[in-house]
């Protein structure tokens, strides 16, 4: 089952590399989205990997794929942050209200 998992893993690697690849720009939600999910799918890859045996970490390293997690939640943070951020200071609403959407 564990095989599988990683085939399903790598196709959707390929979808959110093939979707990085064809963003116009890095500034893009899309962009941005895609490429914290293929750091997720890699340390999802790397701890089923891990945890079949294929990969061996020495026992300094611990969990991989726990620690890519970590990484990609890190940037997700970052890149939600940064959007409010630039948003506030621009004066723009990154989502309307219910009352826009009703009229």
């Amino acid at each position: 089952m564990s095989n599988i998992t990683v085939i399903l893993l790598l196709v959707a690697l390929g979808m959110f590399v093939w979707l990085v690849a064809r963003s116009k720009s890095i500034r893009s939600f899309q962009f941005q989205m895609s490429i914290f999910l293929v750091v997720w799918i890699l340390g999802e890859i790397a701890g089923s990997l891990q945890d079949s045996g294929i990969i061996v970490f020495t026992d300094l390293q611990g969990d991989i794929g726990l620690e890519i997690h970590v990484v990609s939640m890190v940037f997700f943070s970052i890149m939600l942050w940064l959007r409010f951020y630039y948003s506030e200071r621009s004066g723009k609403k990154m989502i309307e209200g219910l009352d826009a959407a009703l009229r």
